[in-house]
This record gives structure tokens, C-alpha cells and sequence, in this order.
């Protein structure tokens, strides 16, 4: 092992303190070893406590849901981050323009809550939208609307109806 000295001086009446490291090629591999592993699994565990992936048991809401029914068609392909949700939502009902858009929103309680930007006939659109998770797929929310700063909302979120029974289920 490598000793380490101690060593006084005097100067200006303060002590200066220095220690002396006596060589031992041996140990600084050991040392510098040591050093290089712990600062590796550091990197290692900050990288996965940092990570965004689902946490354990829970299932994400992200990917492909799809209804259709006598030529009416509705196409959703969601991405999740934690409670937030985005992706493309496409509504083509028979006898009327398409509508195809972006969705941005958040996951609480089993309800995406978000916005619905969508171009119809050549103009842009802002409407509130509010899917309902089931074990058969989501449910979209539909009640009373009203204009709101350029954009469509709800007027009582608490009152939508889930029971049309258009559900689009997860391919």
C-alpha cells in the first residue's frame, strides 16, 4: 500500500498543509479502477430512474383505434408520455367532408380530455374533444358546445353522453 506523509510548512505564520503520495503503480490501478466502475454505474442508474417508460402493471393507451359501421369510419392512432396524449384522429362519415387532424391531451380518471385540430372544406378548426377508456375500446363524449376564444368547447364537461355506441376499438 502507498503511504501518505503529512508535511508542515511554515510561511507568513500559516500553515500550509501538502500531502505526499509515495508511488505505487499497483495502487493507483486500484484506485482509478474503482473510480471509472462507480462513475459507470452512476451513469447507468441516473439513465434508468430517467427513463419514460411505462411504470410496472400499467397498461398505455398508445396505438391504432378504428371504428367503422355502414360507411361511417373513424381512425385514431394515439401516442403516450406519462398522462399526456397526442396522434391523428380522422372522422369519415358517409354523406359529409372528412375531417383529419392532430389530438393533444391528457389521460385522468380514465378520460382523454384534449384539443382536436382538424381541416375541413379548406378550413382550419379548434374543437374540444373527450374519449372515455372502456375494456372495449374508447368512447367519445358528445354534448352541448359553445365558442370559446375561436375554439369549440363542451358547456357542461360533466354531462357528456358515452352511449352512442360508436366504439373505436384498438387494433
Amino acid at each position: 500500500m502507498a503511504s501518505l506523509m503529512l508535511i508542515l510548512d511554515r510561511r507568513n505564520r500559516f500553515f500550509d498543509y501538502k500531502i505526499l503520495m509515495y508511488s505505487n503503480k499497483g495502487f493507483m490501478r486500484i484506485v482509478f479502477k474503482g473510480f471509472f466502475y462507480m462513475l459507470g454505474l452512476g451513469c447507468c442508474l441516473t439513465a434508468a430512474c430517467n427513463s419514460a417508460s411505462p411504470e410496472a402493471g400499467k397498461d398505455t393507451i398508445a396505438g391504432e383505434y378504428l371504428f367503422q359501421s355502414e360507411g361511417d369510419t373513424i381512425n385514431m392512432a394515439l401516442q403516450q408520455q406519462k398522462d399526456s396524449v397526442f396522434g391523428d384522429l380522422k372522422y369519415a362519415f358517409s354523406g359529409k367532408d372528412r375531417n383529419i387532424g392532430k389530438i393533444t391531451g391528457l389521460l385522468k380518471d380514465s378520460l382523454i380530455t384534449g384539443e382536436y385540430s382538424f381541416v375541413s372544406e379548406g378550413v382550419t378548426s379548434v374543437r374540444q374533444v373527450v374519449f372515455r377508456l372502456t375494456e372495449q375500446g374508447l368512447v367519445e363524449g358528445y354534448g352541448e358546445i359553445e365558442e370559446s376564444n375561436g375554439k369549440m368547447v363542451f358547456s357542461d364537461i360533466d354531462h357528456l353522453s358515452f352511449d352512442h355506441g360508436m366504439i373505436l376499438k384498438k387494433k
